[in-house]
């Protein structure tokens, strides 16, 4: 089902025939009366694609994919901001949009779900894998133990996961933007990376232990990520819990089932953990100082915000900020 419109008609149905005409030495540019930057893409074999994007849009959007009846069992892994574009690169520099809005995070999507809000105003990057589902499973080969693996890998239930990504995934995705390779090797070069990337998010995936995973509706998941974005507009301010469960318009049972299912935590955790990769990235990219990043965050005590650091990046502040993690 395709999600409604706005009264005011700002979110819009855009679909890939749209670029069709707008290609440049392999790249899909971005016509500039919706905005600017590009997609570019690899058909590693019938059955694996990976995609870089790279854009800003004038309005709000929302892709179509309109997958036919040959399409209907593909799985759609979506790292986003996990790279810095080339000019940047060059420069050093981080995209102004960059901090909490935008840390980075991976969304595993199968078909069902397949809508997408491409937001105006914000700087997007990201690397697009689209992997069929029996293929997929001929990769990770789960057992009937593993109840995750065996519902991605089944290609027939609209479900959504999302994690915050690792240091690891963001050095590959790295690697992918700046590479060159042979011509007669590329297909070889990006397949090599795509299952790597793939790999590195399926094993922090089993590590979120067995739940009990529902179907999802296009419905509760723009509720449940309406609560995400509150819980993560201020993470200087804890989130009230009643107020979320107001804003869902769900039970609180509900409210944590679909959460919990979606990102892998409970909504405290998940707020706890996206406060301490904000603090790793304010290490990292800007420089600082693992007393200022504390006190931004609103630490009065830094060694409460040491042992948090350690609980949810693995490793001390002190050590993350020296050894440049």
């Amino acid at each position: 089902m395709r999600p409604d419109l706005t009264e005011n008609g700002e979110i819009l149905p855009i679909t890939a025939n749209m670029f069709a005409d707008k290609q440049e030495n392999g790249v899909t540019l971005i016509p500039p009366e919706l905005g600017t930057g590009y997609i570019k893409g690899f058909v590693i074999n019938s059955k694996l694609r990976l995609i870089v994007r790279d854009y800003e849009l004038k309005q709000n959007w929302v892709l179509d994919r309109r997958f036919g009846k040959e399409e209907v069992n593909l799985v759609r892994i979506a790292f986003h901001n996990v790279y810095r574009s080339k000019s940047e690169l060059k420069s050093n520099t981080r995209q102004p949009d960059g901090g909490k809005n935008s840390l980075p995070s991976v969304q595993i999507v199968t078909t069902g779900l397949n809508y997408e809000l491409l937001p105006a105003n914000k700087k997007v990057n990201s690397i697009v894998i689209t992997v069929e589902a029996g293929y997929l499973k001929e990769l990770l080969k789960p057992t009937t133990e593993n109840a995750l693996l065996q519902l991605i890998t089944s290609g027939d239930k609209p479900l959504l996961f999302e994690e915050v990504i690792s240091p690891k995934i963001h050095e590959v995705a790295s690697e992918i933007i700046k590479a060159d390779p042979d011509k007669e090797l590329q297909k070889f070069y990006y397949k090599i990376k795509a299952e790597e990337m793939m790999y590195l998010l399926f094993a922090a995936l089993l590590k979120r232990g067995e739940t009990n995973y529902q179907t999802l509706n296009i419905a509760d998941v723009k509720k449940i990520y309406e609560v995400k974005d509150s819980i993560v507009s201020d993470i200087y301010t804890p989130p009230v819990f009643t107020e979320l469960v107001r804003l869902s318009g769900m039970s609180e049972t509900k409210l944590k089932r679909l959460f919990k299912q979606i990102f892998g935590e409970s909504i405290y955790n998940y707020y706890q953990i996206y406060r301490m990769n904000e603090a790793a990235y304010l290490m990292k990219d800007e420089g600082l100082s693992v007393s200022e990043v504390g006190y931004r965050l609103g630490f009065s005590n830094l060694g409460h915000f040491s042992r948090l650091f350690e609980t949810h990046i693995g490793v001390k502040p002190k050590k993350y900020s020296s050894a440049g993690l």
